[in-house]
């Protein structure tokens, strides 16, 4: 029972981490168009890494190797969610990327039952499959054609589902600073060969663009990573990977607001399906924690 009571503080810290990375489409896309995509997450990836790091030394004792290692493995995966989606968006619209993130990020459920052994249930799986409707209704814009750009999106958030599922097994027994910490400075790492003159890039950008930058780094890339882990703690993948759906919800309210996109009515239906979907999975949850 102990262990089912800090779910609500679980679900309450994925639900801030979508809302963070689903302000994180439109950024992308604007910020693709000045600073190219390895660059971007490789700097992204590296301020989170020295805030983790600044955190760990004021700590003044050596983080577990076996947290550290556990950091790496996912860092590899996310590695390719998060360069094969900035990739991506160079020809694909924000409202696709959204949609092909959240497809390929509920295929967690599905992951980890053979990884993990963890069965998705008859209500979870539904709510996977009014998700992915709401979800289409909700991002795609003009009907939907499968071109490199959404390949692309695709693979990045299979291997996201992926790190979902890896966290999953890691996550509950490990430093969530240090595990948070490994996991961008392996990102950082695995791409800083690939970056080109960055500092240069850097210098090019004005003060929209770092604006967008920092908030990409600070809250995409230090905050809701380490909220994820904190969040997988206590939620099995399958029901983070349904809690993932929500990111385009929240990329709607952006795309709406700071990206000043055309408003249409289905959006709102699409929306509502994945809210439905959200709830009645966690109600139930709820539920059977109390009983």
């Amino acid at each position: 029972m102990s262990d089912r009571r800090g779910e609500p503080a679980a679900v309450a810290a994925m639900v801030v981490a979508t809302l963070l990375w689903g302000g994180t489409f439109v950024a992308i896309r604007d910020t693709v168009e000045a600073i190219p995509p390895a660059t971007l997450v490789c700097g992204r990836f590296a301020v989170g890494a020295a805030v983790f790091a600044a955190l760990l030394a004021l700590r003044g004792r050596p983080p577990a190797a076996r947290d550290v290692w556990a950091g790496v493995g996912s860092g590899a995966l996310m590695v390719g969610g998060y360069f094969f989606q900035a990739e991506g968006l160079l020809s694909t619209s924000a409202g696709s990327s959204a949609f092909l993130t959240c497809a390929g990020t509920l295929l967690a459920a599905f992951f980890a039952w053979p990884m993990l052994g963890q069965r998705p249930g008859r209500l979870l799986v539904a709510g996977i499959a009014i998700a992915m409707a709401g979800s289409a209704l909700l991002s795609l814009r003009s009907g939907f054609q499968l071109g490199r750009g959404e390949l692309l999106t695709l693979l990045g958030a299979a291997l996201y589902a992926l790190q979902v599922v890896a966290l999953g097994r890691w996550a509950p027994g490990a430093d969530p600073i240090v595990l948070t910490g490994a996991q961008a400075a392996t990102v950082a790492l695995v791409l800083a060969p690939f970056t080109g003159d960055a500092v240069r890039t850097f210098e090019a950008l004005d003060g929209a663009g770092w604006a967008r930058f920092a908030y990409l780094a600070v809250a995409g890339s230090t905050i809701a990573p380490l909220l994820q882990v904190l969040a997988q703690r206590r939620l099995p993948p399958g029901r983070v990977g349904l809690l993932f759906a929500l990111e385009p919800v929240f990329a709607l309210l952006f795309a709406l607001t700071i990206g000043a996109e055309r408003f249409e009515a289905r959006w709102w239906t699409g929306a509502g399906l994945i809210l439905l979907a959200v709830v009645t999975v966690e109600w139930r949850a709820a539920a059977s924690a109390r009983r």
